[in-house]
């Protein structure tokens, strides 16, 4: 009750508090939006939660609405809603209220918005549920999974300075969040003797700057943001210590030696994030896109302090854009190194600990893997677009993407996927 209670509180009060400016004729403009994709793998495991060998529609797909009203030159109010595999369940949908905000324009140049808001991570991190509005099957992961969380409910503040060559737009935020967190154990999820996913959810405050640069043919971005994370209620960010196994050893022996779980962690962690992005028009309708992130979290999960980015080079031809890129995620070194102690550590103890060694090595959270894809769009009108593309997935040491089976490794696999979209907007 008290989740759709917030629900309708952040839904309906921007309406409500644009509706106490001076009345007039509400001026309302309704839209929506979706993506049917289909996504098929060369590998019986999971990649992405739901891409497999068997294929799937939960990867890619997706249904939205949106009504903007328009009380005056200034006052206005967003609100969104859609339709898209649950954030906290790997078998649910999940019906969400994405955005609900109202907006002020005191002038041409200052933009002040408050309520439930899609923040500017990447290029097109708000925009990024509206498959037609971007050339790409799926937008890389490798970057834009980086951010915890995309969505806050705070207020942002943005300033623009128009120029004869580009635009400048300096925008700052700060909101709260709750979001999930997943994680998925290949022998036994955390409380659960078994393997799966599971979801820790995750409170966060969020604050950042973002700087945009842009033309009518090139788009450059930096912005520097900081996260706060806490567990409802409960310590977070327990790191691992080296010592006897939580179970007695076997003949009377004392236990082997295990890494575990700290004790105690800490009320909150910090989530420091870098970001940078380009887009540059070329001749000959060619267009190079780069972005880059940069996270830091110091936890249990280690492997989510990492960095992401990706190079892609398309070129419209008539209704047809063929792209290509090619991008890269990596967790610290640290990271990658405590993983594979766990790892070697589970080979060497005796076989009922193995499971747990295993599980300490999952927690990390690690990330080693770089994508090539190959694909194209071809825009039926300027409002739908059909998308192919071909992919190919290396992992190095391990990937968090890929849910590994049991017994087996993340690491070192090569996975082929093929996927097919239609994305509209009305």
């Amino acid at each position: 009750m008290n989740k759709l209670r917030g629900i309708f509180s952040a839904g309906v009060m921007p309406f409500l508090v644009a509706a106490a400016s001076p009345a007039q004729a509400v001026d309302l403009a309704w839209s929506g939006f979706g993506t049917f994709g289909y996504a098929q793998s060369d590998a019986p495991v999971n990649y992405q939660r739901f891409i497999d060998e068997k294929g799937t529609f939960k990867r890619d797909s997706i249904l939205g609405a949106q009504v903007d009203a328009r009380f005056s030159q200034q006052w206005g109010a967003t609100a969104q809603v859609k339709l898209a595999p649950s954030d906290h369940s790997d078998t649910q949908w999940q019906a969400s209220l994405a955005w609900a905000f109202v907006s002020w324009r005191p002038s041409d140049d200052w933009l002040i918005r408050a309520g439930k808001l899609r923040l500017p991570f990447m290029l097109n991190t708000e925009n990024a549920d509206v498959g037609a509005t971007y050339d790409f099957v799926r937008l890389p992961q490798e970057v834009y999974s980086i951010a915890p969380t995309t969505d806050v409910v705070g207020l942002s503040v943005s300033k623009t300075w128009f120029g004869e060559t580009f635009d400048w737009m300096a925008e700052a935020y700060s909101g709260k969040a709750s979001t999930y967190w997943r994680y998925y154990g290949r022998e036994r999820q955390y409380d659960v003797n078994k393997p799966g996913s599971w979801f820790l959810p995750i409170d966060m405050k969020s604050s950042g700057l973002v700087l945009t640069a842009r033309s009518l043919e090139h788009t450059f971005r930096v912005g520097y943001h900081e996260g706060e994370a806490s567990r409802p209620g409960e310590k977070t960010g327990a790191g691992f210590t080296y010592g006897p196994c939580p179970l007695p050893g076997g003949g009377g022996l004392p236990p082997p030696y295990c890494y575990n779980l700290a004790p105690s962690g800490m009320d909150k962690i910090r989530v420091p994030i870098v970001t940078l992005a380009a887009s540059v028009s070329l001749p000959e309708n060619f267009r190079l896109t780069g972005e880059f992130g940069k996270m830091r979290i110091d936890s249990a999960s280690r492997g989510l302090n990492r960095w992401g980015g990706y190079l892609a080079l398309s070129k419209r031809i008539g209704a047809w854009t063929p792209y290509v890129y090619y991008a890269k995620v990596k967790s610290s070194d640290e990271a990658r190194s405590l993983y594979r102690q766990f790892n070697d550590n589970a080979n060497v103890v005796n076989p009922a600990y193995r499971t747990y060694q295993r599980l300490m090595a999952d927690l990390l959270a690690a990330y080693d893997q770089s994508t090539v894809a190959l694909g194209t769009s071809y825009w039926v009108s300027s409002k739908s677009v059909i998308k192919a593309e071909w992919s190919r997935v290396d992992t190095g040491l391990v990937s968090s993407f890929v849910d590994a089976p049991v017994g087996g490794e993340s690491g070192n696999r090569r996975i082929d996927i093929f996927s097919l979209s239609y994305s509209f907007t009305f």
